[in-house]
């Protein structure tokens, strides 16, 4: 590695030069170190900022005298000075100091040079005679220094525009700032052996670049979670760490250096901070082909620097959406123009870039790089993947925002984007020979852990799914028991296990294989009744420690924690080429107030209205046609997916004749249908397995044939106006 320079700063005014130069050595990006200061004034302000520093200070009254050019030598060659840079030294060096080291002293001047240089241009008086001369531009300029004042091959310059109403104090200010952008810049160059002078020209020699090696990043980011860690490991890594606004803010106070990306530009940012990184210097660094000659001579020859990591992440435009308006103004300021571009060019050249847009991505970027200084393609193109996602959802995202439609044509826009991540693959589809893989929405959060068990497959998900939305539906405990998409057992208790054993009851062969769903933590009573029954799943929102030792020991059971509540997301089904969306059924009841009408003659007595209030929820989750027979806390019988509600009443019946081998007849039986009896055979069917009490949704044009036959039969009838087809 090449040696460190040693740097002497000859300066007699505040000294903000010096302190630029220091500051961008301490944080590394000069391969040098400031080693002396010399100050032609005794109370300059900058020999204060060199004691803070603890860099070695001399006062040389300025004399033409060989002595005086004797002492400025002696003091550099006894620090083995490597380059003097001048800023503010306010004297002309002695011919045979220059003679000591050529092409080893700078200058930086506050102007475009070689306009208004020479004697007697210096401080206000350049800047006074910029406007004066009514120039649109002025700037600094980083030169080699020869005999004459301001003179010399010039490194390099940044301009800086003169804007109407300036006077010589804000022109300054601003030329400042340049300076302190110029003079580094032109330092680092020295120091790394990229500068050579031919005649009165100075050549910038290539920045050594190669794919995947990370020299620079540019990092700017409204989620700033992890993002200081990360940039303190780059900047341990010796990357240089180039910064915006709010971000540079935080990362500066951390302790860390960081590079302005002005200094970086030569530009400050400007319409309130709407242009800052939308600049040549920038796009030219991200978009060059590091294995392109031409491209790297052009960037040489240009003075432009590589930018090799991207750290981004966009303007929490989501977060707006909830407070404003489409087009109101305070939501369009929140549209991110800057980063979707940095991303894009970045995710483009992702051979020779890595582009982060992710925080979780830190800890992998920051350990590739510092086992071997380079990010893995592999790496770099995933990272490029997930660029392109992150600005194709944040695009569509405002589109939906702005489509300015409301109700149903707001939930179902012209074109719906829809963005999906992989949570995990899957055992197998619905088949073995299906592959299949588990996917979420991305603007929700994955609630679905999996803490024992073997792989889930498919079928797995759709059931445990199914079985958790149904025993959602009761207030009390509640067990379901799924199989093949459709409840093979339900019932409520005072406890979990009372309603675990109810449920198994229902259908004890069926429940052999089955997932099992409840809405309470699952228990160790529970747990331990459960025997040698062979399950498939088991899904609650938590588990109890004391279970889960119990249900540790079926090797292949798998315990699914679901958290959070119920979710409103769309419902996607494919069709062949296209995909149906519809809302969830997330109803119960129209008006759970007023949940039915009773329609009969006979209103239910208390204890039919509570098996009916039971019947009604389980049958919402039966495959159409559906039919449930249950008591008050417990299914006795279902029939599921037949072409007809009779065929569903006598399915029903077979079930309930097994039910009523081994356990006893509930106090009353009611029945329940997902749609209306389009006839009365139905009802009529129902009653001869003993049924007293019926609820469906009602609206047939024969519903006044329906209600007459359950008053034949003196049975309750009520309607509930909703309708729970499942298919």
């Amino acid at each position: 590695m090449q040696k460190r320079q040693k740097i002497a700063v000859f300066a007699s005014g505040s000294g903000t030069n010096f302190q630029a130069l220091l500051d961008a050595c301490q944080g590394g990006y000069i391969h040098g170190d400031v080693v002396l200061l010399v100050s032609g004034k005794p109370n300059a302000a900058v020999l204060d900022r060199a004691r803070k520093a603890g860099v070695a200070s001399v006062v040389l009254p300025y004399e033409e005298t060989d002595t005086y050019a004797q002492a400025l030598l002696g003091e550099c060659r006894d620090r083995a000075v490597d380059l003097v840079c001048l800023a503010g030294h306010m004297t002309r060096i002695p011919t045979r100091f220059l003679d000591a080291f050529p092409q080893r002293v700078l200058n930086v001047h506050p102007a475009l040079l070689p306009a208004f240089g020479g004697k007697g241009m210096y401080g206000a008086h350049v800047h006074e005679a910029v406007l004066q001369s009514g120039a649109r531009v002025s700037g600094a300029t980083v030169h080699f220094v020869d005999e004459k004042y301001d003179n010399g091959p010039a490194i390099l310059q940044q301009v800086v525009p003169v804007m109407d109403g300036d006077t010589p104090e804000t022109l300054a200010e601003r030329v400042h700032q340049a300076e302190h952008a110029a003079y580094p810049r032109a330092v680092r160059l020295w120091c790394e052996g990229r500068l050579t002078v031919d005649g009165a020209r100075v050549v910038v020699k290539p920045e050594l670049t190669r794919p995947g090696h990370v020299r620079r990043a540019l990092v700017s980011v409204s989620n700033k979670d992890g993002v200081v860690d990360f940039c303190r490991g780059l900047a341990q890594l010796g990357i240089e760490i180039v910064s915006t606004g709010g971000t540079a803010r935080a990362l500066r106070e951390a302790g860390l250096w960081v590079r302005p990306v002005e200094a970086l530009t030569g530009h400050p940012e400007m319409l309130d901070g709407r242009v800052k990184t939308l600049h040549p210097r920038v796009h030219a660094g991200l978009l060059f082909r590091r294995d392109s000659a031409d491209h790297v001579s052009q960037m040489a020859r240009l003075d432009m620097e590589s930018i090799d990591l991207v750290v981004v992440n966009l303007y929490p435009f989501a977060a707006a959406a909830q407070k404003h308006a489409a087009f109101e103004p305070a939501l369009m300021e929140e549209i991110d123009i800057g980063g979707p571009t940095l991303v894009r060019a970045s995710a483009k050249n992702c051979d020779s870039v890595v582009i982060v847009v992710d925080p979780s991505d830190y800890t992998e970027v920051l350990s590739e790089l510092d086992a071997g200084g380079v990010v893995a393609p592999a790496t770099r193109r995933e990272l490029a993947r997930k660029a392109f996602a992150h600005t194709a959802a944040y695009d569509a995202m405002i589109s939906r925002t702005l489509s300015g439609e409301s109700g149903a044509a707001a939930q179902f826009p012209e074109v719906m984007e829809v963005r999906l991540r992989r949570v995990q693959t899957l055992r197998y589809g619905e088949n073995p020979h299906q592959a299949g893989a588990l996917y979420r929405q991305q603007e929700t959060s994955h609630t679905l852990e999996q803490l024992h068990g073997k792989e889930l497959s498919y079928n797995n998900i759709l059931d445990a799914e199914g079985a958790w939305d149904l025993a959602q539906d009761f207030a009390e405990p509640a067990v379901a028991i799924f199989k093949h998409v459709t409840p093979c057992g339900a019932a409520t208790g005072k406890a979990l296990l009372d309603a675990w054993k109810k449920a198994l009851a229902c259908d004890p062969v069926c429940a052999f294989g089955g997932i099992v769903a409840t809405n309470r933590t699952f228990d160790p009573d529970t747990a331990a009744a459960i025997g040698d029954l062979f399950l498939e799943v088991i899904v609650a929102p938590d588990f109890h420690p004391a279970a889960l030792e119990i249900l540790w020991k079926k090797k292949n059971l798998r315990l699914l924690k679901r958290t959070g509540p119920r979710a409103p997301a769309l419902q996607f089904r494919s069709a062949g080429h296209e995909v149906l969306v519809q809302q969830p059924d997330g109803k119960l009841w129209e008006d759970p107030r007023h949940p039915w009408r009773v329609v009969s003659a006979r209103a239910p007595t208390a204890d039919e209205e509570a098996a009916l209030r039971f019947a009604w929820p389980v049958c919402k989750h039966v495959r159409s046609n559906a039919i449930v027979v249950a008591g008050p806390t417990q299914v006795v019988g279902l029939g599921t997916g037949q072409m007809s509600r009779v065929d569903s009443v006598h399915i029903a019946g077979v079930k309930m004749e097994q039910f009523f081998k081994d356990n006893p007849r509930p106090s009353v039986l009611a029945g329940a249908s997902d749609a209306f009896f389009p006839f009365r055979d139905g009802l009529d069917a129902l009653v001869k397995l003993g049924v007293t009490a019926v609820v469906h949704p009602g609206g047939s044009v024969r519903d006044a044939e329906v209600i007459a036959a359950a008053d034949e039969h003196k049975v309750a009838l009520v309607v509930t106006g909703m309708r729970h087809f499942r298919h």
